[in-house]
């Protein structure tokens, strides 16, 4: 396991699946345990980051060690806040920033991530498709923190030093938003 934390969103409404994705059963738990067990399969914290719904997280994770829980009480302001809201929690030199419904990312993708590692951000992306994990470098974590308004934390790392990654697995970018996107899932099973 590398000492680094991984800070997962799980903080928005699903408005888009109709119904709250954080919960929806997949292999032995739900698309969200799943998501922290791949990504604690590699890294030693993850900073769990709640808001709409907070309370059954809470309850949920609250005895787990390995995770701290943040709360973001402005997470119908939109991902970004959930982003910074996760970042005051870090304390690695380096962190991962990915989301609570990406269920597929299994260590080899973090590993990979991990030995690009340099000052800045490294952007995964597949097929040109911006991908998840993210990993920066907390002194550009800290600077993308104090950053003027912008509309997403990737738009902020493209104005400072990062590098886009080509990658070869798709899992990168199969987030579950949508119920057409929970029922290509159940097909991975």
């Amino acid at each position: 396991m590398t000492q680094v934390d991984c800070i997962i969103t799980a903080a928005g409404l699903s408005s888009r699946m109709g119904q709250w994705k954080m919960m929806l059963p997949w292999r032995d738990g739900t698309i969200l345990d799943a998501s922290i067990k791949n990504a604690l399969q590699y890294c030693s914290r993850i900073i769990l980051v709640t808001g709409f719904r907070a309370d059954e997280l809470h309850a949920r994770y609250r005895h787990t060690p390995a995770i701290t829980l943040v709360h973001n009480p402005d997470f119908q302001q939109g991902l970004l806040t959930s982003v910074l809201a996760g970042a005051s929690a870090v304390e690695s030199d380096y962190c991962f920033i990915t989301h609570g419904d990406l269920p597929c990312l299994m260590p080899e993708i973090f590993s990979e991530i991990w030995s690009l590692r340099e000052d800045g951000a490294i952007l995964p992306h597949y097929r040109g498709t911006p991908g998840h994990p993210i990993l920066i470098d907390s002194a550009s974590l800290r600077h993308a923190a104090s950053h003027g308004p912008m509309t997403s934390m990737r738009n902020i790392l493209r104005h400072g030093k990062h590098r886009c990654v080509e990658m070869k697995y798709p899992q990168i970018i199969f987030d579950i938003d949508t119920p057409d996107d929970f029922i290509r899932l159940q097909a991975t099973r």
